[in-house]
């Protein structure tokens, strides 16, 4: 099939999150078995700076928003095989931010007029057009809303796909966004919507409510989102297309996470020899300033620093961690100053068994997956986690709560990869770390948990082959499959 995905940030152009990753990754997956699969996103000004080569401009328009019109150029990336499209909006995306800006709406408006413009291109002057387009996020949701409205002559025949990478980012704005879209037309139900989103114009809504299938990025949080818990007041609506949405978990980049011929580590590793795993974590309490000790197992964090991804819950658990088990801590991240600040100190009260790292920095966090024994995730709520994938991967056992993709991939018991929670309490947080600590002493049973979760394949071929089978159920609900 002809694919188009479009998407704010494509990983390794431009990426906050995991949303980057999925736009990098899963293209060139279903590339590989055979799909025709085009990219497209915005220019920031990052990428003319930071000089990723491009060929163009292709072609230039200008896109109307409101009353204005803005110039837009497309260029494709150079020195790649990698069909990839960057929409060069000025008023747009030539300012340091990705997002966060106060003109976000107007933003992703010319974003979303933009693909559709380039599709225009695509089809009159490369002969290419999509079966399927796929768009990702609130960012991008405005392109099926106009598909299936003011461009339903041009490109009706074209099926619909909208992913959800996190319910809790919509795009919600003020109602009168709706003319600066020019889709004040009053098309969107307002059936089962919580309050503040019916008489909102909000972005993620359309996409939900015009696309021909809804995916999420695990099957457990698919279902989750059904109910006014994770429903971010979206559930009624989500429930009313029901029939339409399916959950289909993420893969991680096997070359790039793979212990066996990772080049940050100082030994490497594979399920089949693990010696050179002591190494990494000897080397990564050396690095940290923990006491370099093999038999104290080391606990592996790598997060935002936010309650969502339960930096509460840890920071609760930490006295009894400290006080009862011999434990050591690794926690990198950023976030929520007040978390930060909380386990700074927490480190300094503690030298030698906690050590923490503001920020973000890739070859700490493969080391971290490495060298920790044991990863936490006590998620409040997680729509896949990579984390747990990674973790699983590099032999650190993941202990996480059971929510969104924790569920689907982490399992306790007698076939178990790792130890799982339920209730967002810390006793329940520290019961689960507690069971994790009374296997790691019986090293055998350990050894035997920790190579089942290495064995397993979480490569983005099998969500390849899913997001196929749901390109096919599109195209037939409109008929062309």
């Amino acid at each position: 099939m002809n694919v188009l995905f479009v998407a704010a940030e494509v990983a390794p152009h431009v990426k906050t999150g995991g949303l980057a990753d999925v736009a990098g990754a899963l293209p060139a997956a279903l590339r590989s078995v055979g799909h025709d699969v085009r990219v497209i996103m915005p220019r920031y000004r990052s990428l003319r700076e930071q000089g990723t080569p491009v060929t163009g401009p292709l072609g230039a328009s200008f896109l109307p928003v409101g009353v204005r019109a803005e110039e837009q150029r497309i260029w494709r990336a150079a020195a790649t095989d990698e069909p990839l499209y960057f929409l060069d909006i000025p008023a747009a995306f030539e300012r340091p931010a990705i997002y966060g800006e106060p003109d976000d709406a107007r933003r992703f408006i010319l974003f979303a007029r933009g693909v559709l413009d380039a599709m225009q291109y695509m089809r009159e002057v490369e002969g290419w057009q999509p079966e399927v387009v796929h768009c990702h996020d609130w960012h991008a949701a405005l392109v099926i809303n106009y598909l299936k409205s003011y461009y339903a002559y041009t490109f009706g025949h074209i099926a619909t796909v909208f992913t959800i990478h996190n319910l809790a980012y919509q795009g919600q704005v003020h109602p009168d966004v709706a003319h600066l879209a020019g889709l004040h037309e009053g098309g969107l139900v307002e059936q089962g919507m919580g309050p503040g989103i019916a008489n909102s114009f909000n972005f993620m809504a359309r996409a939900i409510l015009y696309a021909d299938v809804v995916s999420t990025v695990s099957p457990t949080y698919a279902r989750e989102i059904m109910g006014a818990e994770y429903g971010e007041r979206l559930d009624g609506l989500l429930r009313s297309r029901q029939d339409r949405v399916t959950g289909i978990l993420n893969g991680i980049d096997t070359t790039v996470f793979d212990p066996h011929t990772d080049r940050h580590l100082v030994a490497n590793y594979r399920v089949s020899e693990m010696r050179g795993k002591a190494a990494c974590k000897a080397a990564l309490q050396e690095r940290l300033g923990l006491t370099v000790d093999p038999a104290r197992p080391v606990l592996g964090i790598v997060s935002r620093l936010v309650e969502q991804k339960g930096l509460d819950l840890l920071h609760a658990v930490l006295p009894w961690l400290m006080r009862e088990t011999d434990a050591q801590l690794v926690i990198l991240g950023s976030g929520h100053a007040y978390l930060q600040e909380a386990f700074l100190r927490r480190a300094e009260q503690h030298p030698g068994r906690v050590a923490v790292r503001i920020g973000f920095d890739a070859a700490l966090a493969q080391q971290i997956y490495a060298g920790s024994d044991a990863f936490l995730m006590p998620s409040r709520f997680e729509p896949c986690g990579l984390g747990q994938l990674i973790s699983l991967r590099y032999g650190s056992v993941p202990i996480v709560r059971a929510t969104g993709g924790l569920a689907d991939t982490v399992r306790e018991g007698l076939d178990g990869n790792g130890f799982v929670f339920h209730r967002y309490d810390p006793k329940d947080f520290g019961d689960a770390i507690w069971r994790a600590l009374q296997c790691y002493r019986d090293q055998p049973s350990w050894a035997m948990v920790r190579e089942r979760g290495m064995r397993e394949d979480h490569s983005w071929a099998t969500a390849a082959q899913q997001y196929a089978g749901v390109y096919q159920w599109a195209r037939r609900l409109i008929g062309r499959g």
